[in-house]
């Protein structure tokens, strides 16, 4: 009986390290998944509200991750950097439904000078730019440059949004 208790009493033990460990790598996970959950839960709060136009651009560690939401269709462009090079740049189309997502695949098909491992999932479409075309893209710029790129390129496109919009309250008004 005392060998019975001393084996369960050891066995208890052995599930409790088991179970801080498995609480310290959990929160290792947690922490490292951090920047990954704010950007999915930014996407989740555009398309629950149907965004019409979302731009969004981050630096996640060695990667600079730019985030267009347009007409249902999510475009993520991440630009992967070594030092202040970058070095290979990914694209990800999702879309509403798995035909405009086979649609856009077999463009990127016909114009496969620019991209490389051209993949289609149901309604996702990624794929990598070639060399030359993200070295275009990039002209040298490193993370903190191609960031403020990118947000220029938002500041600009709220600005002709703002513009258009006050010439058509402007329109309305004249029309009555």
């Amino acid at each position: 009986m005392k060998k019975l208790m001393l084996l369960m009493s050891c066995v208890a033990v052995m599930v409790a390290m088991t179970g801080c460990k498995n609480d310290v790598a959990r929160e290792a996970r947690q922490i490292m998944d951090e920047p990954f959950k704010q950007e999915r839960e930014f996407m989740k709060d555009a398309i629950k509200h149907r965004s019409p136009d979302v731009q969004k651009v981050d630096i996640i560690g060695n990667t600079v991750v730019y985030t267009h939401i347009f007409d249902g269709i999510i475009d993520v462009k991440t630009y992967t950097y070594d030092g202040d090079v970058c070095v290979e740049a990914e694209r990800v189309y999702t879309f509403p439904s798995q035909m405009s997502a086979l649609r856009h695949y077999r463009r990127a098909v016909e114009q496969a000078e620019l991209y490389d491992n051209i993949q289609l999932f149901n309604n996702e479409v990624r794929y990598d730019l070639k060399d030359d075309q993200h070295k275009l893209e990039t002209k040298g710029l490193n993370k903190e440059q191609l960031k403020a790129k990118f947000d220029k390129q938002i500041e600009n496109a709220k600005a002709d949004m703002k513009c258009c919009e006050d010439k058509m309250k402007d329109h309305h008004k004249n029309c009555r």
